[in-house]
């Protein structure tokens, strides 16, 4: 038996495996003698003793309670039986508390320096940290909106050691590694996540393009029914992340032309649109696909009143229409572009 033994721990090649397997058999072997030797000393003096109550005594013997209701009253079984079982109890007790702290802390540590593997569904991925306070921007607006609140977030990057406490706060789970890896995306659980945000990597912007594009690639293959959304530094390159199969990609550098002329035409335009795209104040955007039910832009416009809402326009696959006459039909492809405090019911 002890040969079989042997022979299965020189099988076993992990020291942590082992060393836990090596707990379990000693904590088994003093239960075993623990048991045995208390019917065995104890059986003569009490004929009533059956092995549960054996089993009983050694348990709450080992495990330092101390009930009372069973104990050895022969001198054999107080000293070869009761006094290692009190001692090695002890001693074993602790030592498993040990290892369990110490495996606890190690799963901390491990989940915060983007060791863990994530078993989640529906949440939403965000690729490269920038900044801590770019970060948690961006994590709170996702918390600001309905759709999002209550996603889970996880973090991929591979230069960041470990994750901001401001971020763990949030509930943000991290991933250390190349998103650009299938190995990386699984550790996220990407096949199931509801969105994919792609940043620009502003550590190296001269790359970020060629970089993102690899990742969308990867995620396009691996997964096209997830939502992804990149960052685009470069305009001509956004061709390429269209061909990719993203769905959605933005060009800030685009837009900053723009509004800085939409700003010197009408000042305030850059407050008002900051405003409108925010999910932590004020009113905001939203495109929402409406009921069924609804037909025209006039019944759309006094749904969405109802509801303290402001129906600006409808959108299509690739195009929008704002201002829409009350008597134009709505077709089941078409969202509805609105205004409003919170995200209005669909």
């Amino acid at each position: 038996m002890i040969q079989i033994l042997m022979q299965f721990f020189q099988r076993v090649h992990s020291h942590q495996i082992r060393k836990k397997l090596g707990v379990v058999l000693f904590f088994v072997a003093i239960f075993a003698y623990a048991t045995t030797g208390f019917m065995y000393f104890e059986l003569d003096a009490n004929p009533e003793l059956n092995w549960s109550d054996a089993a009983w005594w050694a348990v709450v013997t080992m495990t330092t309670v101390g009930y009372g209701d069973y104990f050895p009253t022969t001198d054999m079984g107080r000293l070869l039986v009761g006094l290692p079982t009190m001692l090695l109890g002890v001693s074993m007790l602790g030592y498993m508390l040990s290892l369990l702290a110490s495996a606890i802390l190690e799963s901390k540590l491990k989940e915060q320096r983007g060791g863990a593997t994530m078993n989640l569904d529906r949440h939403v991925i965000i690729c490269h940290y920038n900044s801590e306070d770019s970060t948690l921007q961006l994590v709170l607006e996702l918390r600001g909106d309905a759709m999002t609140a209550n996603s889970p977030i996880v973090l991929i990057d591979d230069k960041l050691e470990e994750l901001p406490e401001s971020l763990r706060l949030q509930q943000v789970s991290f991933v250390r590694g190349n998103p650009a890896r299938e190995a990386t995306l699984e550790q996220a659980s990407f096949r199931t996540c509801r969105h994919f945000l792609l940043q620009a990597d502003e550590h190296d912007l001269e790359n970020s393009d060629a970089r993102n594009l690899t990742v969308a690639l990867t995620v396009e293959r691996l997964a096209p029914e997830v939502v992804t959304v990149v960052h685009c530094v470069n305009p001509d390159n956004t061709q390429f992340f269209e061909r990719a199969g993203v769905d959605s990609v933005i060009c800030p550098s685009t837009l900053s032309n723009q509004m800085m002329v939409q700003e010197l035409q009408d000042p305030g335009m850059h407050s008002i649109l900051a405003e409108l795209t925010s999910n932590t104040h004020g009113k905001q955007f939203y495109v929402v696909k409406p009921p069924s039910e609804l037909r025209t832009v006039g019944d759309l416009r006094e749904y969405y009143h109802r509801q303290g809402a402001v129906l600006m326009g409808i959108r299509g696959a690739t195009e929008n229409e704002f201002l829409p006459d009350d008597a134009r039909e709505l077709s089941d492809a078409e969202s509805a572009i609105v205004v409003g405090s919170g995200r209005p019911d669909t």
